[in-house]
């Protein structure tokens, strides 16, 4: 009787241990809490609007000083970010495209192979609920041909609803990763209105502490809709336009020796100062 009450014990220990087993690897998605990725503008600033030089091929020369002063300014974050943001952007466009997996504990995964520049890539961007209104990303990308762990690119806070998010953007040096950009983006999807802030936080740059940040108000053909803030080391910029006329005014103080707005119409000549407030 001991032998078989020794054996039932046992067996009720290991079905025991069998269900405790199954009920950790198999934990059920919480679907509800599925991580849904914001779209890649809350990484990249648009500049559409001043990615172009004025030109002038007439013989009659009309002035595009303002508008060129104000591209000349924008020109450097365009340049900077467009470099920095190459690669992790690259990959997290891929990502959006991805269906990600399961990994238990609230966290989810993203895994796949990518090509950027002719460069075979892996990138693996994992994500995890933080609370009921934000999850955390990571993105580690390495070379396909060197497995093994990757280095963080970027790693951030999303809100679920995407109305805002927080990027932090890393350069990998043989030091490890260094942060260079804090990205802070916005979104009011019912009056589609918006913001995005570079920072620029590398350590020892000599624009060390700039930004540039950009706001978007509701579209209106009439008014300015839109404007960039540039804070650099020699002084700080105000930039508005009209994202439908292209009209705009730029504030300078440090380079025009004034406190005045300088404007150009929209064909970016020169112009008297007449845009509405």
């Amino acid at each position: 009787m001991e032998i078989l009450k020794s054996l039932r014990n046992g067996v009720i220990v290991f079905l025991s241990l069998g269900v405790i087993f199954l009920g950790t690897s198999c934990e059920s998605e919480p679907v509800e809490d599925r991580p849904d990725l914001p779209p890649i503008s809350s990484f990249i600033m648009d500049f559409s609007d001043f990615d172009e030089p004025a030109s002038n091929l007439k013989a009659a020369v009309p002035s595009f000083a303002n508008f060129t002063h104000a591209y000349g300014n924008i020109v450097f974050w365009n340049a900077f970010t467009t470099v920095t943001l190459a690669l992790p952007v690259t990959a997290y466009a891929y990502a959006l495209n991805q269906e990600p997996e399961y990994m238990g504990n609230n966290k989810w995964e993203w895994s796949y192979d990518f090509k950027h520049n002719n460069i075979d890539y892996k990138a693996t961007l994992t994500a995890e609920r933080m609370n009921n209104e934000e999850f955390s990303a990571d993105m580690s990308i390495n070379l396909k041909a060197l497995p093994g762990k990757g280095v963080t690119w970027f790693d951030g806070v999303i809100r679920y609803d995407h109305t805002h998010a927080g990027w932090n953007l890393y350069k990998n040096e043989n030091a490890g990763a260094i942060k260079i950009i804090e990205v802070d983006w916005s979104r009011n999807y019912e009056t589609d209105e918006g913001t995005m802030k570079y920072t620029l936080v590398e350590p020892g740059h000599e624009e060390e502490g700039s930004y540039i940040m950009l706001e978007i108000v509701t579209p209106d053909p009439e008014i300015i809709d839109a404007a960039y803030t540039i804070s650099l080391a020699a002084g700080d910029i105000d930039i508005e336009w009209n994202r439908t006329t292209k009209a705009g005014r730029v504030a300078d103080p440090v380079h025009f020796q004034d406190d005045l707005w300088h404007c150009w119409d929209y064909t970016l000549v020169d112009a008297v100062c007449d845009v509405p407030e």
